[in-house]
């Protein structure tokens, strides 16, 4: 018994565009494709695009970032870290007084992230301030009294009544 032949025919093809055609001729066949060049737009001037997503938390100048709240926390206060999770600081807090982290620039529950400023400056409009030093109160307030006893956190100073510059000192024990 003898195979049939199978039968290939030639064929081709001619593809015109804005460069010189181009002339295929095979005995199988292939598909081919040619994509003219692109055409070149300049855009001198465009309509603002949506925002984008947030970035990270913080002023310009000045240090902000995230950590997780170990309680419900207010924003405005001064907070420490320990073991991954955020507490108001209080001027007594023996224990803690060294890990001063910053101040919390908003408020969050329990396990929920909150931002926090280390340095820069900060701006509230329902602050009330002189002129002046800021210190380490009770439970992570802001005071311009100094303390009488426990330990002496100068936080920064108040450059207008709604507005600090973050500088922390070291603590010094009164006691």
């Amino acid at each position: 018994m003898t195979e049939p032949v199978a039968q290939v025919e030639a064929w081709a093809v001619v593809v015109e565009g804005g460069c010189a055609p181009l002339v295929i001729e095979h005995l199988l066949e292939y598909a081919v494709t040619v994509e003219p060049p692109p055409d070149v737009l300049v855009v001198t001037m465009g309509d603002q695009g949506p925002p984008g997503i947030a970035g990270a938390p913080g002023p310009a100048g000045g240090s902000a970032f995230q950590r997780t709240a170990g309680h419900t926390l207010s924003a405005l206060r001064a907070v420490y870290e320990l073991d991954d999770q955020v507490h108001y600081l209080d001027y007594r807090d023996t224990a803690h007084i060294d890990l001063l982290l910053g101040i919390t620039l908003s408020a969050a529950s329990a396990g929920s992230p909150v931002n926090v400023q280390r340095s820069g400056v900060i701006d509230d409009s329902g602050w009330n301030w002189t002129p002046g030093r800021i210190w380490l109160g009770i439970d992570g307030a802001l005071t311009q009294t100094p303390p009488a006893d426990g330990f002496d956190v100068l936080i920064g100073a108040a450059t207008s009544a709604t507005s600090i510059t973050l500088n922390f000192t070291d603590p010094i024990d009164l006691e």
